[in-house]
């Protein structure tokens, strides 16, 4: 990311019919939200369909030689070139090219920019169609604050609240500021950006220091010197030590001047201005190499880093959904970071960067484990879930419960009545060790009758759940 722009996300917690995310790669940020209308789709499906317009926007946005306004509404055109049925979109993007940005939206989304102290907006979306999608652009200035939100942001944040929120603080602190008023909206179509801009610093090249050689005798007065150097342009160090090589070697100065310096011409001065030449050859080379080294090393943490990132803040906003889920996203992460830990070099930043990125990623990957501390893994236990209390939707939301724990749902039905009172737990012999954890994990959510180990050796599970009224 350019040291030009910083930037913060807010993303409210996904709901059954609702799901958001707040997505960077590079100079490309966006913002995403889905809101099922008709009741067709599992909450996994909106998640892998967010997912999957993200990556797309990723891969077309990327695969854009020449980025200007018109090839990248295209490439987002593309994106969303398909009718999604049942599902409403809220979706702002900007694209950071030099110093404009390049604004997009589609669906009901909108885009504020602060500057000089007073709040706009940037671009306002109201289409549907991905052929109509919205766009602007514009230069952007020192400190200016944009703020890519979808509609359900703008429903919950005033823009009073947010022209307060807007000062000249970080973005991570403006979005601390506004956290808790997403949070208790418990809206989970809510997600945003805030982004501030920088204008890139130029480093000042810095003059090369006077070098004295020992055996060298000055002339001159120091003022003379002085005033002949008036007007003329910095030299570098190799070239004042190139000039300083001339007048050890030649007899005359420029035009037949005599040169301003005594020299004794020693073999031992000779040989010490050639090691010193051929140090300094050496010495560039060598920082050219390095200098080679860490942009490849830059380059590739760029590439791998925010993949690994993104991977693991989708298993973190699926920890409490889908652990099943989650956990997929937690290997994807590994994977990447493992794959290319070693091609850092030791103690450098971003070797240390990966490193603690990858202890989180475990500590994901633990948390969502099916495996128990006990040892015993619940996707080898097979479940019939049976509802046994008549109530609709009783089998389903206990199997849910289950599956995210890591458990292999076979199947879910009606009980053989309806008069069960509490939840009856029956594994087999063979799997009895499972009757405690099974206990202990649907004692958080039920109150447990009964619990054996008789279930019959050919039933077409290893273990039978009912739950009663």
């Amino acid at each position: 990311m350019d040291n030009n722009i910083s930037f913060s996300k807010i993303v409210a917690t996904p709901t059954l019919n609702s799901w958001s995310q707040a997505y960077n790669a590079g100079k490309l940020f966006a913002v995403l939200s889905l809101e099922k209308t008709d009741d067709i789709e599992e909450i996994e499906s909106l998640n892998m369909l967010g997912k999957d317009l993200l990556e797309r926007l990723e891969q077309e946005f990327f695969a854009i030689e020449d980025k200007n306004l018109e090839s990248i509404k295209k490439a987002v055109s593309l994106v969303f070139d398909q009718e999604i049925k049942g599902v409403t979109i809220s979706f702002a993007a900007g694209a950071l090219v030099d110093n404009i940005l390049y604004l997009f939206g589609l669906g009901k989304s909108q885009v504020f920019i602060k500057r000089n102290g007073n709040l706009g907006l940037a671009l306002i979306s109201e289409n549907i169609a991905a052929q109509d999608i919205t766009s602007s652009s514009g230069f952007l200035r020192e400190k200016d604050l944009v703020v890519l939100a979808t509609e359900a942001f703008s429903q919950v944040v005033t823009q009073d609240d947010l022209d307060m929120s807007l000062n000249d603080s970080e973005p991570s602190e403006i979005t601390e500021i506004l956290a808790p008023k997403i949070h208790k909206a418990e809206n989970g179509k809510i997600s945003a950006i805030v982004l501030k801009y920088k204008t890139p610093l130029i480093n000042e090249p810095q003059q090369a220091e006077e070098i004295i050689d020992e055996g060298v005798e000055i002339n001159e007065p120091i003022e003379a010197n002085q005033e002949e150097n008036i007007g003329e342009k910095p030299t570098s160090f190799f070239d004042k030590f190139l000039s300083l090589f001339k007048l050890i070697i030649s007899p005359r100065g420029e035009a037949g001047r005599k040169p301003n310096f005594k020299i004794r011409l020693t073999k031992k001065l000779f040989l010490v201005l050639t090691i010193i030449i051929a140090g300094i050859i050496i010495l560039s080379v060598c920082l050219a190499i390095q200098e080679q080294n860490n942009a490849k090393v830059k380059a590739l943490f760029a590439q791998i880093y925010p993949q690994a990132q993104k991977k693991y803040d989708e298993g973190q906003g699926l920890a409490d959904l889908n652990k099943s889920l989650a956990r997929d996203s937690f290997s994807s992460a590994q994977k990447i970071l493992q794959d290319n830990i070693n091609k850092f070099p030791p103690k450098s930043k971003e070797l240390t960067q990966t490193q603690d990125l990858l202890k989180k990623v475990e500590t994901g990957l633990t948390e969502t484990s099916p495996i128990d501390k006990s040892g015993l893994d619940r996707s080898k236990l097979s479940i019939a879930v049976k509802n046994g209390s008549g109530a609709e939707g009783t089998a389903g939301k206990a199997a849910t419960t289950l599956k995210n724990l890591g458990y292999n749902i076979a199947s879910t039905g009606n009980a053989d009545n309806f008069n069960y009172i509490g939840v009856t737990i029956k594994v087999k012999e063979d799997q009895s060790n499972f009757l405690d954890l099974l206990k202990k994990d649907l004692t958080k959510s039920y109150t447990i009758k009964s619990a054996s180990f008789d279930l019959a050796s050919d039933f077409s599970t290893d273990a039978l759940i009912i739950i009663g009224k």
